[in-house]
Order: C-alpha cells, then sequence, then structure tokens
C-alpha cells in the first residue's frame, strides 16, 4: 500500500510538472534572436554544420570555443517586426556583444544580450542578459566548458536569474564519408530562472488567459552532431542536427546546411520544430537564410597591433532573415572582429641527429 501511495504521488508530481510547462512563445530561444549566426545555425550544440565557434556560443555549449586560438569581437543586431493589425506594438529589437580572449590554459568568453519583445503574438517583454564561459582542451578530439548566467527582466514584472551551463564537444574525425564528425552535449540553465513575470504562455488564448512558466528551462538538455560533407580547395558543405528536451518536458529539433565558397561567402539555412508551439498552432515551418562574408585586412603603422601579432586580422560580416510566427520578421546583421591569423602552419622541429654536419 506504502508503495502504491509514494507511485501515486510521484506520478500526481509529473503531471503537475507537464502541466505547468508554459513558456511564453519562443521563450526557450528568446537569446537567438539576437544575431544572424545564432539565427540561420539555431545557437548549434556541436558548433554549426561547418564548425564555427565565438562567444555567442556561450548559449548552447559553453566547451565550443575551447579551439580557439585568436581573440574574438562580435557584436551583433536584430529588428523584430510586427504585421498583427490589431497590434499597437509594431517594432521589437535584441542586440548582443561579446569577447573571446584565449590563454596558455584556459578560453574566456563574456557576453551581454538585450531582448526587448514587446508583440502580442511573442511577448519577450525586456531584459539584460550575460554570460560568462571558461573552456579547456582535454585532449585533442574532447573539450569541455563551464558556463554561468545572470540577468534581469522588466516591464511587465520584475525578476532575475543566476544559474550554469556545462557542456563537451568530441570531434571523431572522419566517419565513412563524413568529415571532422562531431558529437555534443550541453545542459542549460541549471539555476534560477525568469518566472516571477506576468507574460501570456504558448498556451494562453483569449477565452483562457494563462501567464507563463519558468523560461528558459531549468535543466535544458541539449545534444547534437554535425559533419563536413563535402569538402574541396573551392566549396564546403557541412550538416547539424540538434535536439533540445528543456527540463525533459519539450522537444526542440533543429536542422541545418551551410555551404561555403573558397571559406569567405557562406550560405545558412535552418530550421527550427518546437513541439509544444506546433502542438498549440503557433508554430511558423519556413527556413532562416543566411549570409556573410569574411576578408582579410591589414593595419599598417601601429606598434600595439604588430607587438601582439593583430596587424593582420579578419573581419566577417553576416545577415539574416527569418519570418516568425507568421506575424513576425526578424532582420538581424553581425559583425565579427578576429584578431591574428589561424596559424595552420605546424612549428618545424629538428633533432641534433638531424643537422647537417659542418663542412671542413
Amino acid at each position: 500500500m506504502k508503495k502504491i501511495v509514494i507511485t501515486s504521488f510521484i506520478i500526481a508530481g509529473l503531471t503537475a510538472a507537464l502541466n505547468a510547462y508554459n513558456p511564453p512563445v519562443n521563450g526557450e530561444n528568446f537569446l537567438e534572436l539576437s544575431s544572424p549566426k545564432t539565427l540561420t545555425e539555431s545557437a548549434s550544440v556541436a558548433g554549426g554544420p561547418l564548425f564555427s565557434a565565438g562567444p555567442d556560443s556561450l548559449i548552447a555549449n559553453p566547451a565550443l570555443t575551447a579551439g580557439e586560438q585568436r581573440v574574438n569581437l562580435n557584436v551583433g543586431y536584430t529588428a523584430l517586426l510586427s504585421e498583427n493589425d490589431i497590434n499597437n506594438a509594431k517594432f521589437g529589437s535584441a542586440f548582443q556583444a561579446g569577447i573571446l580572449i584565449p590563454t596558455k590554459w584556459y578560453v574566456y568568453s563574456a557576453y551581454v544580450n538585450g531582448t526587448f519583445v514587446p508583440f502580442t503574438e511573442m511577448n519577450l517583454s525586456n531584459s539584460i542578459n550575460i554570460k560568462g564561459g571558461l573552456s579547456k582542451e582535454v585532449t585533442e578530439k574532447l573539450d569541455v566548458g563551464l558556463g554561468v548566467n545572470t540577468g534581469f527582466i522588466f516591464g511587465t514584472g520584475m525578476d532575475w536569474g543566476l544559474s550554469a551551463n556545462l557542456g563537451f564537444v568530441y570531434n571523431m574525425g572522419n566517419l565513412a564519408f563524413m568529415k571532422d564528425f562531431r558529437v555534443a552535449a550541453s545542459v542549460l540553465n541549471l539555476g534560477k530562472n525568469y518566472s516571477s513575470v506576468n507574460l501570456n504562455g504558448i498556451y494562453t488564448s483569449a477565452e483562457n488567459p494563462a501567464l507563463c512558466g519558468m523560461f528558459p528551462m531549468l535543466g535544458t538538455l541539449k545534444a547534437g552532431a554535425s559533419a563536413t560533407l563535402l569538402s574541396t580547395d573551392v566549396v564546403k558543405l557541412g550538416a547539424a542536427l540538434d535536439l533540445t528536451a528543456p527540463g525533459f518536458q519539450n522537444v526542440i529539433f533543429d536542422a541545418g546546411i551551410k555551404f561555403a565558397l573558397k571559406d569567405m561567402l557562406v550560405l545558412s539555412i535552418s530550421e527550427k520544430i518546437n513541439l509544444r508551439e506546433s502542438i498549440a498552432g503557433i508554430a511558423n515551418y519556413i527556413p532562416s537564410v543566411g549570409l556573410s562574408f569574411t576578408f582579410n585586412f591589414d593595419v599598417k603603422n601601429s606598434a600595439y597591433l604588430e607587438r601582439n601579432g593583430w596587424s593582420e586580422s579578419e573581419m566577417r560580416i553576416s545577415a539574416a532573415y527569418k519570418k516568425m510566427y507568421n506575424t513576425v520578421n526578424a532582420i538581424s546583421g553581425g559583425l565579427d572582429l578576429i584578431l591574428g591569423m589561424q596559424d595552420s602552419t605546424p612549428p618545424e622541429i629538428n633533432l641534433w641527429l638531424d643537422e647537417p654536419e659542418d663542412e671542413e
């Protein structure tokens, strides 16, 4: 009898938790709004179809930055436009800025995000969110990372958050026809997240208004894989697939492809399917599209840049478009400044036995 009672309580608790899951529309992914990369790659846990990492990688997996060798400065901005005729609020926005600094022992990253979305159909209120991360290469194939989140939300009630993220990336190398095959996983939002705000959840309606619960969800598990499918001196093609389980109460699928021409011009296309939002009838299945261009530049007559090896660097400009929830258009632009050039030539080491004999 005692076991039956305990089992009943457990089932009731799980049922209550499932019924309590009601984040605002896009509440699980609101940090992905602020840059072209996160809009089109859906913050891939494995680094995207053709691996790339920067300060905004902290959104999905703090381990992604472990292999970076150069300082990365990142900014992004997204304008959100509503087509809803009955909505007085027609304009929203999101921005981000971040920095990545590699050192001998660890790679440090910091990221700040601002999201200001007042739409009836996707009301995320106003929030400022800050992330910090630490990552390290454990072996040639395994990277690990730890991140910390904090922030506050205001406009329709006020609340604050403080949580942690854990993650890893494992590079399996070549697998069948796939190159650079990576698997990765992370556990996000381990702590206090936003909850005490007067926002409608995904299950609200005019007949049944329902305020949202916690978002993003405590203990969000992300897992995924990505690989290069085609690689030549001219073109590259990659693909990525992610699965996200927010508190094991929802399932979100992300799939993306990326096409690169001479590693300079890159086209990204991705699709996101949020199971709960699909069931609620508010999902949109139009894929997002992004384009980026990377170029090298030299800065002359700067002793400071030359001393740090930054006189020759890279810059990446990017843009993206995503149709959201039938009535919201996201138009995004971003800039990455990557200081220095990638060292692709390994050091040449000569043993004394290999040294040529002195000529007589």
